[in-house]
């Protein structure tokens, strides 16, 4: 599995620098030949793009790696610090371009040229990001990457991006209202900076452990558990994300009077169980007690919360 998801991922981020490269490429040289500011920073979040493609693609493959005495718990993390990494370098693109925006305010508008060629390659981009967004999002999807997910979801804010600026450069050209460019480049600007937010937060939940108690996982961990008898009360669940993978560790009763051999043949089932319900779930830790065990535990997911909360 793991050989064929590498491979998967790494077409999927070839694909991406090429294409955002050819984009970058005209959308930048047209940006500066134009004068626009909006179609200018376009450019340079496509150009972040091929930056974020490049990080995705070295990413997978070091989280493809086995674990080893360094890593116990493997190399998945090395994409949600990808995913941190990506938030940061989106986070500098769009200031940069606000800052270029508010600029052009205070120093005055220049003529805004080639219009007509700056529609057009706006118009290519939506088609082509659109692609992007679809193809990333499906391939993410398939195998549970967050950081192909994380890109996808950075396309489609590139296609309202490349979507503000053709409708700009329609108004420009049909009222010849210059100061749209710069107020659509501070536009652009808030869009990129909102989504570098966003991601940072999610990859800073995962590397902390946090999960969504509303994830699928934590109902699926219950539901695979109800028709096991020999089982009571699974409590104390707490479930790490690792990248595409997760490590659960969850307390469960057994009757008092079982033999230790007895407990530990339970709790493997228990183990594999779990594991057939959710692929993605690499290891699980069972810990066992005796029915009627009462502790203060602060800490874990029970059955109930989790069905309150949904």
């Amino acid at each position: 599995m793991d050989l064929e998801r590498n491979r998967i991922a790494k077409k999927a981020s070839i694909i991406g620098i090429v294409v955002n490269s050819i984009l970058a490429f005209f959308k930048i040289t047209f940006g500066f030949l134009s004068g626009s500011v909006s179609i200018l920073g376009d450019g340079v979040d496509s150009a972040s793009d091929i930056i974020t493609s490049a990080i995705t693609l070295v990413s997978t493959q070091i989280s493809a790696k086995p674990p080893d005495k360094e890593h116990p718990y493997g190399h998945e993390r090395a994409e949600t610090i990808a995913t941190k990494v990506v938030s940061m370098i989106i986070f500098f693109a769009g200031g940069q371009l606000a800052l270029t925006s508010i600029q052009r305010l205070f120093q005055g508008i220049p003529e805004i040229k080639h219009i007509g060629i700056i529609i057009v390659i706006s118009t290519v981009s939506i088609a082509t990001k659109f692609f992007l967004f679809r193809y990333k999002y499906r391939v993410g999807k398939n195998i549970s990457s967050s950081v192909f997910i994380a890109d996808a979801y950075n396309m489609r804010n590139d296609i309202l991006i490349s979507l503000s600026v053709l409708t700009g450069m329609l108004v420009i050209y049909f009222t010849d209202l210059v100061i749209i460019d710069t107020l659509l480049g501070m536009f652009v600007s808030a869009i990129v900076i909102k989504n570098a937010v966003e991601l940072f937060q999610e990859s800073s939940q995962e590397l902390m452990d946090g999960i969504d108690q509303k994830n699928d996982v934590y109902r699926q961990l219950f539901e695979s558990l109800k028709n096991l008898d020999e089982v009571r009360n699974p409590h104390k669940v707490r479930i790490r994300k690792m990248g595409y993978k997760y490590l659960v560790e969850l307390d469960i009763e057994v009757n008092g009077s079982l033999q230790v051999r007895e407990a530990h043949k339970i709790a493997k089932n228990v183990e594999e169980t779990i594991k057939e319900k959710n692929k993605n779930i690499y290891d699980v830790h069972v810990h066992v007690e005796p029915s009627g065990n009462v502790e203060d535990e602060k800490y874990g997911v029970s059955n109930d919360e989790i069905d309150t909360e949904n």
